[in-house]
């Protein structure tokens, strides 16, 4: 993001997030109504940095469970409650049942990836076989 346009970018993502600081598409579509409206001088190379800055606090507010098996309730709520206390920004959970995994979780943050599945077991079984 160019500095030229960084606070200017800051204050749109601010206001393209609702009360409890995720990203609103209402919230998002207002802000791209009133940049076309007004359309201020740069305007592409401000859309450009906008895009950049509310993809990454998606990213940041989004948090992946895979699990091989329908999970039950209690395990969706304490992996909510571990991850909300160690996380300082507020996130929101997508759940979705990957049966390729035979047996565990798979956990995606940002870039980050825990897991464990019985597939990476037996995928790190296999490495050392072939090492």
């Amino acid at each position: 993001m160019s500095s030229q346009f960084n606070y200017l970018v800051q204050e749109l993502v601010r206001k393209s997030s609702n009360e409890h600081d995720f990203v609103d598409k209402n919230l998002v579509n207002e802000v791209l109504v009133g940049l076309k409206e007004c359309k201020p001088a740069k305007h592409l190379e401000i859309l450009k940095d906008y895009l950049a800055a509310i993809t990454k606090k998606l990213r940041f507010q989004l948090v992946e469970l895979e699990f091989a098996a329908e999970p039950n309730d209690s395990v969706i709520t304490k992996l909510k409650d571990k991850i909300n206390a160690a996380n300082t920004l507020p996130v929101d959970f997508k759940y979705t049942v990957n049966k390729s995994l035979i047996a565990g979780f798979r956990i995606r943050l940002v870039d980050d990836v825990f897991e464990d599945s019985v597939k990476s077991r037996l995928s790190k079984l296999s490495q050392s076989f072939t090492s």
